[in-house]
This record gives structure tokens, C-alpha cells and sequence, in this order.
């Protein structure tokens, strides 16, 4: 079948090259787009950068950015496209231009059109000369050719936006649920907030009945603690785990003092109004008084680490972990195993170095792309693999490793570079077993949703990705109908 086409140019009411200057960076105003904010025809702004209002003027003189237009990248990278959201005020970075489609014209349909692999070809091929190229000019961006399927093209726009809601909505989720397990790590071990719960509970939720021999950077701690046990959603949800709480401790320590602060702490949670889904996850709550009961009520000090929780120990990275170095995988055979060097998955290959749980560490290069594995894998020669020592012990250090500034530890110089002896002499805090034993099964549960999670994205890409050539090709064609957008499927 013969492929119509018609230019970029004759699409597009304009195409507006941006300012070739850099912007005036500040802290806080409105939104520049920089080509780190484009990808995968996601416009992610989770990290913006913002200039201000005299400047934001002299870089949108040519057109304001408005919803509906079209941002590509010319360089670094090339190529990549997003859609300009409704709501959003903001101007060109560098090495971008604007474009915006005739009002009979698609503005979806062309978006997914220039991330075609048709498109994506002449953005990359110069054809005069038979040679890739490293940026798009002005005139060739105008003169790419555009497949055009007038009857199909708003229904073909519709699949895939469908497809890349359905993306996002899971990568967002686990983003969520990153973010969750890191906030958990740091609650419970560098906090220590399930501590101050359990010291605060024991003394009926006051801060004056608080030992006097406590320190004060201890008191302060709790004292913030309460503060936000007061103000945050957690209490609604976690207010009977704290009257379990009280009766643990009560029959931890069996006094008439202990007696009379559980009963006391029972009566002020059961007094205190709830939200109306507080009874709702009977489940949650039983997690969280069964998890408090694993922590102490009280704190020691270490010479090196400062107060800690009682019964905890200072370890070596070394007494944890077994760091290996990775393999040279060049004569290895494709295959189904994952290899991994410091910037992430390389390839598959027909054979794996290690099998179990571990923790991925860069030798050289990105020195913080800090990775948890739990299968068969292969690394390569930048990047280390460990054993663990302690059972259960690869989530926590995961966790651990990932809130380290690595870059601070850099022992290279042209090449950020990490050494055995570097990583096995880090000292740290850890917990009893029984803490870790339940932060390892608390944080399987998030793992394992975001593995799902990873499924269903790997195979949203692939339908993607093959449906996406079909359709701008006109291999494929779906009759545009009149119908409401939300139940066209």
C-alpha cells in the first residue's frame, strides 16, 4: 500500500524554533522545559527548572507555549516529542522547537506520528549523504514527511493515548511505592520513629513523664515525634494499634504503673474520634502494633553512632555482605539471564554469574545506580555483586546503600570509581533480627507489587510499540466513529 504523506510544515500553524540562550535559572517561578524533561513522549517535570517573569517574556516573543502544542528535541537527544498539558504556564529551554498543528489537523495523531519509527528514521538518517546525524535542523525538521490517514487518523491517536494513560498510571504507581519503601527504611532506622512511639507510649503520650535522666536530643526527638502523631493521618489509622501497644507493654512489664499507663493510654485513644475507614483494615492495624512490639522502648549511646536503639549493634559492611567483583561478558552467547553494569540492564545472555538475592554495587561510573536482584544475573567487570552473609539482610542494605552519597566516596579520577576496600570498611546501625526479619516481609510485599507492576508495563510497551508502526503506517486501521471518547473501548 502506497504511504500519502504531506510535510511537517504544511501540518502546522507554527513551527517556532526556541531562544538559542540560556535562560536565567532561579529556585522558584515558571517552568522552562529542558530536554531532560522529554521522554518516551512523557513530559515529566518531577525535577523543573524555572527562570523568571522578565525572562519567561523574552523567550516566549515568538509564541507562548499553549495545551495542544507539540515540544521536539533537535539535540541532545533528538527527536523526543511531548504534548503541552492544559494548566501548565512555561517557555522553551534550548535545543527545542515548537510546534503547533492546524486546527483541522489531529494534534494527538501527529504526536504519535513523529515517535513513529517512519518519522524517527529521517529525524536520524540524513539522507543526502547517507550518514546519521547528531541534531535536526529547522528546514529538515519542516520538510519531514508525515504519514496521513484522514478517516483513521483520530481513532488510531486514541488507542495509543489509551496505551500510554495505562503506562503512566502504573509507572506512577510505582514511583509510589518506591517512594513508600524509602520512607519506611528511614522511619524505622534512621528516625527510629516505632521507638519513640513505644518510649512515648509507656509514658501515657507525655512528654513530662518522659525520665528526666533522657537527653535532651532525645526528648526533642520525641517531642517532634508526638507533635506529628498529633497532626497526621496516622493517628485516625494507627489509634488502636496503640492501645494494643499499651496492653503489649503492659504485659511486658507487669507493674501497677505499666497497668495503670496502659489503661490510661486505652482510655485516651478509645476517646479520641477516628475517621469513619479507621475500623475498615482491621489488618493494618494488627501490622502495626505487631510491628512496634519488635522495637525497644529505650536507647543507648554509641561511641560512634550516637544514641541508638537499645540493643542494636554497629556493623561493617563486610559483616553483611560479600562483595564480588563482576565478569567480562563479551564472549557470552545471547540467552535469557539479565547482564548488568553500572548504567543498568546491557543485554541477556546464555549464562549467569550468580543466583539468589542480591545487591548490585557500581565499580565505575554512576556510582549511586545502586540495584536489589532476586534471580539468576550476570554483571560485568564495572559493576559489583554481593553475597549476603545474614539471611534476610539484602533488602535492608539495599535501602541502606541507596541513602549513601556515593559520590562523596569517588576514589577515581577521570572515571568515578568505588573499591572493595571502601565499601567493606562502611559502618552502620542494625537492628535486632526480628526487626529485620519484618522489615524484609514488609518490603517483599512492596517488591512484589512492583514486579507486577513492571510486568504489565513491559507488556504495554511492546503493544505499543508494535501497534505503533501499524497504525501510523495504515497497516492497520481502525474506522474513526463518532462516539464519547470514554466508551470508544
Amino acid at each position: 500500500m502506497e504511504l500519502n504523506t504531506e510535510t511537517l510544515e504544511s501540518l502546522c500553524e507554527l513551527v517556532v524554533d526556541c531562544p538559542h540562550s540560556t535562560p536565567k535559572w532561579t529556585d522558584s517561578g515558571i517552568i522552562v522545559l529542558r530536554n531532560q524533561n522529554i521522554k518516551n513522549g512523557v513530559l515529566d517535570l518531577s525535577n523543573p527548572s524555572f527562570t523568571n517573569e522578565e525572562d519567561y517574556q523574552k523567550r516566549v516573543k515568538r509564541a507562548v507555549p499553549r495545551a495542544g502544542d507539540i515540544v521536539i528535541t533537535r539535540e541532545a537527544p533528538m527527536g523526543e516529542v511531548c504534548i503541552i498539558p492544559e494548566g501548565l504556564k512555561c517557555c522553551l529551554g534550548q535545543r527545542q522547537v515548537l510546534l503547533r498543528p492546524r486546527n483541522e489537523i489531529c494534534g494527538e495523531y501527529l504526536f504519535w506520528a513523529l515517535q513513529s519509527p517512519y518519522v524517527q528514521h529521517q529525524i536520524s538518517w540524513n539522507e543526502g549523504t547517507g550518514t546519521t546525524v547528531s541534531n535536526v535542523r529547522i528546514p529538515v525538521l519542516k520538510a519531514l514527511m508525515i504519514p496521513r490517514l484522514p478517516k483513521h487518523e483520530k481513532q488510531s491517536a486514541k488507542i495509543l493515548s489509551v496505551l500510554a494513560s495505562k503506562l503512566e498510571v502504573n509507572q506512577k504507581t510505582n514511583q509510589t511505592l518506591e517512594q513508600m519503601a524509602q520512607a519506611l527504611f528511614k522511619s524505622w532506622f534512621v528516625d527510629f520513629d516505632p521507638v519513640f512511639d513505644n518510649l512515648l507510649a509507656s509514658a501515657d503520650f507525655k512528654l513530662e513523664n518522659l525520665e528526666t535522666s533522657l537527653p535532651d536530643e532525645l526528648k526533642q526527638k520525641a517531642q517532634r515525634r508526638l507533635v506529628a502523631l498529633d497532626s497526621l493521618e496516622y493517628v485516625a489509622q494507627c489509634k488502636a494499634s496503640l492501645i494494643a501497644l499499651a496492653h503489649e507493654l503492659q504485659a511486658q512489664l507487669p507493674t501497677k504503673e505499666a497497668t495503670q499507663s496502659a489503661e490510661q493510654v486505652s482510655e485516651k485513644a478509645a476517646e479520641t474520634p477516628v475517621k469513619p475507614n479507621f475500623s475498615a483494615n482491621p489488618k493494618i492495624l494488627e501490622q502495626h502494633a505487631s510491628t512496634h512490639a519488635h522495637f525497644p522502648n529505650e536507647f543507648e549511646h554509641n561511641e560512634q553512632l550516637g544514641w541508638i536503639p537499645k540493643g542494636w549493634k554497629q556493623k561493617y559492611l563486610s559483616d553483611l555482605l560479600e562483595v564480588k567483583y563482576g565478569k567480562d561478558h563479551k564472549k557470552l552467547d545471547d540467552g535469557k539471564y539479565p547482564v548488568y553494569g553500572s548504567g543498568g540492564l546491557m543485554r541477556y545472555a546464555e549464562s549467569f554469574l550468580y543466583e539468589g538475592e542480591s545487591v548490585l554495587i557500581p565499580r565505575k561510573g554512576t556510582l549511586s545506580n545502586i540495584m536489589h536482584i532476586n534471580g539468576s544475573f550476570w554483571t560485568v567487570d564495572t559493576m559489583f555483586y554481593t553475597i549476603p552473609k545474614v539471611p534476610k539482610v539484602a533488602k535492608f542494605m539495599f535501602y541502606h546503600l541507596k541513602a549513601l552519597d556515593f559520590a562523596a566516596m569517588n576514589v577515581g579520577s577521570a572515571v568515578p570509581s568505588m573499591t572493595t576496600k571502601v565499601l567493606n570498611s562502611l559502618e552502620l546501625l542494625f537492628p535486632s533480627v526480628e526487626v529485620l526479619y519484618r522489615f524484609d516481609r514488609v518490603i517483599e510485599d512492596y517488591f512484589n507489587k512492583i514486579n507486577f507492576n513492571k510486568l504489565n508495563i513491559n507488556q504495554l510497551e511492546s503493544l505499543r510499540n508494535t501497534l505503533l508502526p501499524k497504525l501510523i503506517s495504515g497497516e492497520l486501521q481502525i474506522p474513526d466513529v463518532a462516539t464519547d471518547d470514554e466508551t470508544v473501548y
